[in-house]
């Protein structure tokens, strides 16, 4: 199959180089294309991150993490955006199959984009906090093994999910059913599978969880995530983010707030550098 490094169309964030458009997964167009940021400057390959976009598992796409993958790629990581097909296209397992190709894709091209293969972490917010979740506790479950042209592929070297659904046995409703193909007394293997916390083993990869106390997604999923990472003596890390709602997040005004994911507040993006920075290695 064909494939193409993308269109190299902007140097920019200090000397980026933006790959857009490259299709990991030829069959199913654009649903399955990423952009690829790359520091400039050439040298020994780098730590890289995956970013998989929330959006309830029907809406969204790989524009919604540009800015953060310019701010990674200025702190000396490759960052991947991608994009991944919604429901009803991508009805479970289709979207974490797609995920996973995308890893999969980014170790077989390694080299055509400077990236250390053996150093690729994967961050989400909301749907995307849940999959890349998944991808760190179950990415060699059978259902999930993608069958595109670059094959299955191995754990993402560290998981870094946002705000995400970690139980969809909990308060199931009609998001969940459309994203799982049914309710949960009609497909309760998908209820179970596709939750992270069901998934969780020993030798998974390290994780940093970032949760808002005043989310909408209830914070003690995140926490019974924790818990279980840590039952099972995994490296994990958990940071709650006082004030912060699913798009809202407290400014240092009083009472003041602002549209942005946690997973973007200052306090995050601190905690998340040098988690990276400690489980992966300096760029």
């Amino acid at each position: 199959m064909r494939w193409s490094l993308g269109l190299l169309v902007a140097a920019c964030g200090g000397g980026t180089e933006v790959y857009e458009g490259v299709r990991y997964d030829d069959r199913f167009g654009d649903a399955t294309a990423m952009d690829i940021h790359v520091p400039d400057g050439g040298g020994d390959a780098r730590p890289a991150i995956m970013l998989i976009h929330g959006g309830a598992w029907r809406w969204g796409e790989r524009g919604n993490y540009t800015e953060a993958a310019e701010r990674y790629a200025a702190a000396g990581y490759v960052a991947a955006t991608i994009d991944y097909r919604l429901v009803p296209a991508g009805v479970y397992p289709a979207m974490v199959q797609d995920c996973l190709c995308a890893l999969s894709f980014l170790r077989a091209n390694a080299e055509a984009y400077r990236i250390d293969r053996d150093r690729i972490a994967v961050s989400g917010y909301s749907a995307g906090g849940q999959l890349s979740a998944l991808l760190g506790v179950a990415w060699d479950h059978p259902a999930h093994q993608p069958d595109c042209e670059w094959g299955p592929t191995g754990a993402p070297a560290a998981t870094i999910p946002g705000d995400g659904v970690y139980d969809f046995t909990d308060d199931p409703n009609s998001w969940f059913e459309d994203f799982l193909g049914g309710t949960l007394e009609e497909v309760p293997d998908n209820y179970r599978t596709a939750s992270p916390l069901f998934q969780v083993r020993e030798g998974a990869p390290p994780m940093l969880v970032i949760h808002g106390d005043d989310d909408i997604v209830k914070i003690e999923g995140a926490e019974a995530l924790v818990d279980a990472m840590h039952a099972k003596g995994n490296d994990v890390r958990f940071l709650d983010l006082d004030g912060a709602s699913h798009v809202v997040s407290p400014t240092t005004a009083t009472g003041g707030g602002y549209l942005q994911p946690t997973t973007d507040m200052p306090e995050a993006w601190t905690v998340t550098l040098d988690f990276l920075h400690t489980r992966m290695g300096a760029p």
